[in-house]
């Protein structure tokens, strides 16, 4: 039920709106008011200035960095980066090494495709979970508690056996569901200049 996407909402007034709409989903199923608030930062997410790492498998990581309306998602091995892809004053790029080069520059090209990746709802997944949550709140207990991760503060809903954690800009830290788990191991609200190059 919970589950970690990217979000690409380069529109304040649209994420207050989604806000909102999600703020007025979980009141009309009577959500208690701490749950509510937990939607509401997700939906706000987007609009969160962070940079975070995901511990990945066989020593790779993932580091998603936004900075409104730019974004960036590297995938680390190592400390080379292999794969990118970045978001910039509404256009798209994916970056990776020339296949001749594997050791070289990032070579970058326009890209039609979405950003997809950790880090925030989309707003239809979002809106499900939501409405999924609102139907299900008299069978599953709910919860929200406060968790440190990544030495960050972060605010948890625990639905059932499934975890979401947020920090204060509404990035995802924790996402532990359906047996999958995804933990930040770093987190900082300070994105380094040139992030946002290609």
């Amino acid at each position: 039920m919970l589950l970690p996407l990217a979000a690409c909402s380069d529109d304040p007034s649209a994420s207050d709106a989604r806000a909102d709409q999600l703020r007025e989903v979980a009141e009309e199923a009577d959500l208690p008011d701490d749950v509510t608030d937990v939607l509401v930062l997700a939906a706000r997410g987007v609009d969160g200035t962070f940079q975070v790492t995901y511990a990945g498998d066989d020593g790779a990581s993932i580091v998603m960095s936004q900075a409104p309306p730019n974004r960036r998602i590297d995938v680390v091995v190592g400390e080379r980066v292999v794969d990118s892809r970045v978001f910039r004053d509404g256009v798209g790029y994916r970056c990776a090494p020339p296949p001749d080069d594997p050791d070289g520059s990032l070579d970058c090209t326009r890209s039609e495709s979405g950003l997809d990746a950790p880090g925030a709802f989309t707003e239809g997944a979002l809106q499900t979970f939501a409405e999924d949550l609102a139907a299900s709140a008299d069978d599953v207990d709910l919860a929200v508690d406060a968790r440190t991760i990544a030495d960050t503060d972060a605010t948890c809903l625990v639905a059932g056996d499934e975890t979401i954690c947020l920090s204060d800009e509404g990035a995802q830290l924790l996402v532990d569901a359906g047996g999958d788990r995804l933990a930040a191991s770093s987190y900082t609200t300070e994105v380094p200049e040139g992030t946002f190059d290609t």
